[in-house]
């Protein structure tokens, strides 16, 4: 069995609505990548296009605005996809029922396929093409990843699922912020006191942050977690100099939870829980590491407070240094945890437009083999936060070990398995900016974000 088919069963199939604005509110830069347009003939579940003449080579990212309507073939448990083969090769883009409007079709993984005049067919089940000129967006990054990189996580497990493929086997180094001391309550079945359990929950949680990159080739001393709560960095950044304390407890010391480490790159003492200290902090991390490429949160893609506030106080403490360095920003959290939607293995392209108009520089999608897909699978199920609680795992064994009575479950835990489907695909995605661009990126988040947070 293949590594899509097994993900395939293990994913199911559901049903999405999505209620996307029809306007695309994604605006490209000017001067950032080339554009043409293409003739694109589309009808019912097929399509095709011509590879232009004059797109040339260089590129690393291609993608292909189209309109989407409702079309033939889709079924009330099957998500709809747009099948792009060109030249022997062929991935799938899938969609959230119901989708309408612009979209981008993500063709990159042609890059070295298709020269000009070649021919690019499209088969669609549950959608359709309706655009007849399609935009055809072409981006050159030209990065070298060789080069030392510094990989920002909000929380554990955050680096895997954006960026395994990127910075595995590479001079990475991963920094997560917070240690995922809370969220769903997964232990209680074993812990009587909750503050108790989330700090166990927080500890074991650090523990995979620095050790399970090593599957990545990145071993402990190249990892570090800061030791700050999670879900609360928000409340941290608009108290800048209030020590905010723990989510389900009392403690207000980020060092009960930087003793933890194994690496070096911070002092393991006690300290506060600020904002100040975090950026500051942050400048440290970057004084130390001198990285040629940042991997963080994409503020406004990504919904998540603490992963849109991980690049508010990146941002911050980049304003006090001169080195220039571009940012590949991801999104974990899209369209309410759906996106990106089908079956791991295939493509991931730009997620639904949002309410607000979000410029980007440029995009970049990095493309993930097989063999990697694999390995960044196996580095998310070992993330504890990733997978049932050993209440649930017990609750669901069979054979004579099984009593009639097990032990309290607890709560479900929602959402954590769907990472084994969002996060292996054929490419990861990135935003790139700079630190000029990132600027009013962050602007436009923080007044999003002050007109719906009460003082």
């Amino acid at each position: 069995m293949t590594l899509r088919a097994l993900l395939l069963l293990i994913a199911g199939a559901v049903t999405l609505h999505s209620q996307a604005p029809e306007a695309d509110t994604f605006k490209f830069r000017d001067g950032e990548g080339r554009t043409q347009s293409v003739a694109l003939d589309a009808a019912g579940n097929a399509g095709a296009m011509t590879w232009p003449d004059s797109a040339g080579a260089g590129w690393d990212t291609a993608l292909l605005g189209v309109s989407l309507a409702p079309g033939p073939g889709g079924e009330a448990n099957v998500l709809p996809f747009v099948e792009i083969s060109a030249a022997g090769v062929s991935d799938q883009q899938y969609f959230a029922s119901g989708e309408t409007g612009p979209r981008w079709l993500n063709l990159s993984f042609l890059r070295g396929k298709v020269t000009s005049g070649t021919r690019v067919s499209f088969r669609m089940l549950g959608v359709t093409i309706t655009t007849s000129v399609a935009q055809l967006r072409l981006f050159s990054n030209d990065f070298d990843l060789s080069r030392r990189m510094l990989v920002l996580a909000p929380h554990p497990d955050d680096a895997e699922i954006a960026a395994f493929g990127l910075w595995a086997y590479r001079d990475a180094t991963i920094v997560t912020i917070t240690t995922g001391n809370a969220g769903p309550r997964s232990y209680e079945a074993v812990f009587d006191d909750l503050p108790e359990m989330y700090h166990f929950k927080g500890r074991i949680r650090l523990i995979d942050s620095i050790t399970v990159p090593w599957q990545g080739g990145i071993p402990p001393d190249r990892t570090f977690n800061m030791g700050y709560f999670d879900a609360r960095l928000g409340e941290m950044h608009d108290k800048p100099t209030t020590v905010i304390p723990e989510m389900y407890g009392p403690n207000t010391d980020i060092g009960a939870y930087l003793k933890y480490n194994l690496g070096t790159l911070l002092p393991k003492r006690a300290r506060e829980s600020t904002w100040r200290n975090l950026v500051d902090d942050l400048e440290t991390v970057l004084k130390k590491v001198k990285p040629a490429i940042i991997v963080a949160p994409h503020p406004q893609l990504d919904s998540h407070a603490d992963h849109s506030f991980t690049t508010v106080a990146l941002a911050e403490a980049l304003s006090r240094r001169r080195q220039r360095v571009p940012l590949l920003l991801y999104t974990n959290h899209a369209d309410r945890n759906r996106y990106p939607y089908g079956p791991a293995g295939t493509i991931m392209s730009l997620p639904p437009p949002l309410a607000q108009d979000v410029m980007i520089d440029r995009v970049y999608s990095h493309p993930v083999s097989a063999d990697l897909q694999r390995q960044k699978l196996f580095a998310l199920e070992s993330m504890h936060d990733l997978r049932s609680s050993p209440s649930r795992l017990y609750s669901v064994e069979i054979g004579e070990d099984r009593t009639l009575e097990p032990e309290n479950q607890g709560p479900p835990v929602v959402g954590g398995v769907n990472y084994l489907r969002r996060a292996p695909r054929s490419n990861e995605l990135f935003f790139v900016y700079d630190q000029a661009t990132l600027k009013p990126t962050i602007d436009a988040f923080l007044t999003a974000w002050r007109t719906r947070v009460v003082p």
